[in-house]
């Protein structure tokens, strides 16, 4: 099946420098100019439908693709992006003056903690599987649009790539990109 990943664009949070949250905030003016750009360089692919979270942005940034190339719009709540539980909506310097052991273990190795109260990668990923066997089943194999946040996209890509979970921010891309993926359904 062929899967289109399209990152979402900039967030109010993600400007500001904050942890996102799963329902997210809106897009910022560049947000949406990548949304209308995504639009531009997925027309050539014949999606048929476009999934995202029931995020904001990824609702806005779905709805923009979708109505641009006539895309069927469909809303698969478990592609959130991670709960970052009590990080959620903080300055990311602020966490870092704050608990400065526990966001540099973070970042050091993401895999061996879990912001306080939210999700750990662990289940972040299996949840994103879980909504990737779904949107497959439902979009009988035609190709099909999946808008993710970068945290997301890079538990996607370490998932189908075998990458550890401590190498994610090597996969996570901060630049709004797009990209093509000819997955079987049994690699979820």
């Amino acid at each position: 099946m062929n899967l289109l990943l399209a990152q979402v664009g900039q967030s109010t949070w993600e400007r500001d420098g904050r942890f996102e949250s799963p329902s997210g905030a809106p897009l910022t003016e560049d947000g949406f100019k990548h949304a209308m750009r995504l639009t531009d360089e997925l027309r050539a692919q014949d999606a048929r439908t476009v999934y995202a979270s029931d995020g904001d942005a990824e609702q806005q940034t779905a709805k923009v693709i979708g109505h641009h190339l006539r895309l069927r719009m469909h809303t698969e709540p478990s592609l959130n992006e991670l709960d970052f539980g009590l990080w959620q909506g903080l300055l990311i310097e602020d966490i870092h003056l704050r608990q400065p052991r526990i966001f540099k273990q973070w970042l050091d190795d993401p895999a061996s903690t879990c912001p306080p109260g939210g999700e750990t990668l662990q289940d972040a990923q299996m949840r994103l599987c879980d909504a990737f066997r779904d949107v497959m089943k439902h979009s009988r194999r035609l190709p099909t649009v999946v808008v993710l946040r970068p945290l997301a996209m890079g538990l996607i890509r370490c998932h189908l790539a075998g990458t550890p979970l401590t190498d994610l921010w090597h996969v996570v891309d901060r630049d709004f990109t797009w990209e093509t993926l000819d997955v079987a359904p049994e690699r979820f």
